[in-house]
C-alpha cells in the first residue's frame, strides 16, 4: 500500500496519517482484496495497487482527498448515496466496524462495480485516528465461492473414497478367511458407492463360478439375497455377456442397464437379478492378481440421479485390484499365519544397541490375529555427517501389500536420507515425490528425525507426516509430546513440509511409536495421547530395553493393530564415554 506521506505542520492528525501510511504496507502487503486507509475525516491516506485495478483511480487521484467525494457510491437500485447516508462514513464517525454487500462503487470510467465491503476503525490511545476499508468485486467473489464449494465437494468425495479405501483395506486384512473379507467389502460399498453389490469368484482351475457375496441397501432384499449365493452357471468359451467378458479378461465393464434378451446362461442369471433388485447403471470390475482373473465385483445403482463418474470407475478398479490381491494371497499363503509374522519381522532392521552416545531399543508386536500382516516399522541409522537418522512409520492397510510396501518405503527413506544430508522435511518431501510417482496407491504416516550430538550438546530436528507425535522424557522435566509440526501423510499430496527442532538434555529419552499403542475403539486419539503422557512420566528412568515392554503393559493396547516402538536415550553426563565417536 502506498502512503500519502507526512505533512510537517505539527498537527497531531498529520502525524497519525504518517503512522497509518508507514504501518499499513507491512500489514496489508499481498492482500487479496482492495484496501484503502482513511484518516478520521474520511480522506485517503494509503491504498493497495488493487484499488486502481478495480476502480481505475490512481494514487494521485485519491491520496489526500475525501473518499466519498472522489469515489461515487450508489445503492443497489442506482440512487446515489449522500454523505450523511453513507454507512462507511457513519462507521468511521462512530469508531465501529461495519460491513455491506451488493453496494455499488462507480469506477473512474463511470461503470458500476458491485462490491462486498468491510470497514474497521483504527484507534490509538483511545483516540480515533481513522480506519481501513476493504472491498472486493462481489460477482468475482461469488464465482470464487462457487468454485471453492465445488472444489470442497470434490475434496469431500475424495475423502469419502479415501476413508472407504482405508476401511476396505482394514476389513480385508482383518478377515479370518477370504469369503468373510469379500462379504465385508460388499457391505462397506453399500450404500456409499452402490445400491447393491455382488462378488463372484472363480475356482482356482477356472472350472466353476461361485457367488460369495450379495448385499442390498434394502434390508428385505438384502436378507433374500442369501438364497442367491452359491454356484453360478460355469464360464464357457464364447460367452458375450458383460460379466463373462470381464471374467475372460476385459479390464472393466461400465454400462447402462436396459432390458435385453439373455445371450448366455450367465446373462440370464444376471437378468433375473436385475428384475428382482432393480438397476439403472452398473460397473463390473475384475478381481485380478499376477495376470490372472480370479473373479469379479459388480456395483449397481438404481437411481438415475446418481450416475457413476470417472472417479467412481477408477476407484472401483483399484478396489477390485486390492480384493483380487487378497484372494490371490489367501490362496497362495492359506492359513500360514506365522509365516506372515516372520516376514514382517524380516522387513524390520537389525537395530544396533548403540550408535555413539545413543542407546537404542526397538520393539515390534504383531496384531493378535497373526494373519494381519502390518505396515508398521522403525529404523535408526548413522548418517555420513555423523548425525543419526530415526524413523517410525506406518503404511496404510493390514495386508501383505502393506507389509511389502513398508519394506520398500523404509529402504527408500534410508537411501534418500543418506544420499544427501538435509533438513528432515526435505528428505520426506523427496520420499513423497518418489512414492507418488512409482507407487501412487501407497499412503504412509511417519516421523523422520535427525539427532546430532556434539561436545556442546545434542539437537533433534524432525518432521511429522500425519503420524502420532514422539514422546520426550527429560530428567527433571515433565513428559512432553513433540507435536510442534504435523503435515499430511506421505503419498496423499505434493506439499511443502515443515521442520521442528529442539535441544536435548543429557539423559533424555525419545520414544517413537505407531498408532496401535495409543488408539482404542470408541476412544479419541487425544485421550490415548493423554494416557501416554501419564504413563511415560513414570518411565524416564526405566532401563531402555525394558521401556517398550513396560509401555505395552501399562498402555494395554487392544491388539487389533500391530505396534512398533523405537526408544532412544542420550547418554547422561556420568554415562557418556569421553571421545566416543558417532558411528
Amino acid at each position: 500500500m502506498t502512503g500519502a506521506g507526512e505533512r510537517d505542520t505539527g498537527d497531531t492528525r498529520d502525524t497519525r496519517v504518517a503512522v497509518d501510511a508507514a504501518l499499513l504496507p507491512s500489514v496489508f502487503s499481498g492482500a487479496p482484496v482492495a484496501m484503502i486507509a482513511l484518516d478520521r475525516d474520511g480522506a485517503v491516506t494509503a491504498m493497495t495497487p488493487s484499488v486502481e485495478r478495480l476502480l481505475g483511480y490512481g494514487e494521485a487521484e485519491l491520496l489526500g482527498r475525501p473518499l466519498h467525494d472522489r469515489v461515487r457510491h450508489q445503492h443497489a437500485d442506482g440512487h446515489a448515496v449522500a454523505a450523511e447516508e453513507c454507512a462507511i462514513l457513519a462507521a468511521l464517525r462512530a469508531a465501529r466496524p461495519a460491513a455491506g454487500e451488493d453496494d455499488v462503487f462507480l469506477r473512474e470510467d463511470g461503470s458500476a462495480l458491485v462490491v462486498t465491503w468491510a470497514f474497521a476503525p483504527t484507534v490509538l490511545a483511545h483516540t480515533l485516528t481513522g480506519g481501513v476499508l476493504t472491498f472486493s468485486d462481489a460477482r468475482a467473489h461469488g464465482a470464487e465461492v462457487s468454485r471453492q464449494r465445488a472444489r470442497l465437494a470434490d475434496l469431500e468425495a475424495a475423502n469419502v473414497r479415501l476413508a472407504l479405501l482405508a476401511d476396505v483395506s482394514r476389513a480385508l486384512g482383518d478377515s479370518d478367511d477370504v469369503v468373510t473379507g469379500l462379504r465385508t467389502l460388499a457391505r462397506l460399498l453399500v450404500p456409499v458407492l452402490a445400491d447393491w453389490v455382488t462378488v463372484d469368484v472363480l475356482a482356482e482351475d477356472g472350472s466353476a463360478l461361485e457367488r460369495v457375496a450379495l448385499t442390498h441397501r434394502d434390508p428385505a432384499l438384502d436378507a433374500a439375497g442369501a438364497a442367491r449365493l452359491g454356484p453360478l452357471p460355469p464360464l464357457r468359451p464364447g460367452m458375450t455377456s458383460g460379466l463373462a467378458q470381464v471374467l475372460h479378461g476385459a479390464p472393466l465393464h461400465h454400462h447402462r442397464v436396459v432390458p435385453a434378451v439373455a445371450v448366455d446362461a450367465l446373462a440370464a442369471e444376471r437378468l433375473d437379478l436385475v428384475r428382482d433388485l432393480g438397476a439403472v447403471e452398473g460397473i463390473t470390475a475384475p478381481l485380478r492378481a499376477r495376470g490372472r482373473t480370479l473373479g469379479a465385483i459388480t456395483l449397481v445403482r438404481t437411481d438415475t440421479a446418481r450416475p457413476y463418474r470417472q472417479e467412481d470407475l477408477d476407484f472401483t478398479a483399484d478396489l477390485a485390484a486390492r480384493a483380487g490381491a487378497l484372494l490371490d494371497t489367501t490362496r497362495v499363503l492359506g492359513r500360514q499365519v506365522h509365516r506372515a509374522e516372520q516376514m514382517q519381522r524380516a522387513l524390520l532392521p537389525d537395530l544396533a544397541p548403540r550408535i555413539g552416545p545413543l542407546e537404542l531399543a526397538g520393539l515390534y508386536r504383531p496384531a493378535s490375529d497373526l494373519a494381519q500382516v502390518g505396515g508398521d516399522w522403525y529404523d535408526a541409522f548413522a548418517l555420513p555427517d555423523g548425525s543419526t537418522g530415526l524413523v517410525i512409520g506406518d503404511v496404510a492397510g493390514h495386508d501383505l501389500h502393506a507389509a511389502t510396501r513398508m519394506g520398500a518405503i523404509r529402504h527408500k527413506l534410508r537411501a534418500l536420507a543418506g544420499d544427501r544430508i538435509g533438513p528432515a522435511s526435505e528428505v520426506v518431501t523427496r520420499l513423497d515425490r518418489v512414492v507418488q510417482r512409482f507407487a501412487p496407491d501407497d499412503v504412509a504416516t511417519l516421523v523422520y528425525a535427525r539427532l546430532t550430538t556434539t561436545p556442546g550438546g545434542a539437537h533433534l530436528r524432525w518432521t511429522c507426516a500425519g503420524h502420532p507425535p514422539p514422546l520426550l522424557l527429560t530428567p527433571g522435566a515433565p513428559a512432553r509430546l513433540l507435536d510442534d509440526v504435523v503435515d499430511l501423510p506421505v503419498g496423499v499430496a505434493d506439499l511443502a513440509r515443515a521442520d521442528a527442532d529442539l535441544p536435548l538434555a543429557p539423559g533424555a529419552t525419545l520414544v517413537l511409536y505407531s498408532d496401535g499403542l495409543v488408539e482404542h475403539p470408541g476412544e479419541s486419539l487425544t485421550t490415548g495421547l493423554a494416557r501416554l503422557l501419564r504413563v511415560g512420566a513414570d518411565l524416564g528412568g526405566t532401563p531402555l530395553p525394558g521401556l517398550g515392554p513396560e509401555l505395552l503393559a501399562r498402555m494395554r493396547p487392544t491388539g487389533l493393530d500391530d505396534i512398533a516402538v523405537l526408544a532412544v536415550r542420550l547418554d547422561g553426563p556420568a554415562a557418556t564415554t569421553a571421545g566416543s565417536p558417532v558411528s
